[in-house]
């Protein structure tokens, strides 16, 4: 079976599991859910590629995990940046 061109879609998908700035992440999964938006509508009109298929699908799982690992991260450095109050009483007798 030929190689297929790797698409759009691929190449942010790759950049997004590669990527560690958590910042960075957030536009490039939202880039790569565009792209493989685009690339689905492209297929369901010319495409019996069921191989691409399958790996959109996964890449949709894939994408899913990366969103909740963000998520995760980001609820982490909010509770960590809440300041603690703390009130001290003194009892005068």
């Amino acid at each position: 079976m030929a190689m297929l061109p790797e698409q759009e879609w691929q190449r942010l998908y790759t950049e997004a599991l590669l990527e560690t700035d958590p910042h960075n992440l957030v536009g490039l999964v939202a880039l790569t859910e565009k792209a493989m938006l685009l690339r689905v509508a492209e297929l369901c009109t010319t495409s019996n590629q069921l191989e691409e298929w399958r790996a959109i699908e996964d890449a949709i799982i894939g994408l899913a995990v990366l969103k909740k690992e963000l998520l995760k991260s980001q609820v982490r450095v909010k509770t960590a940046r809440v300041p603690v109050a703390v009130s001290i009483r003194f009892v005068v007798s």
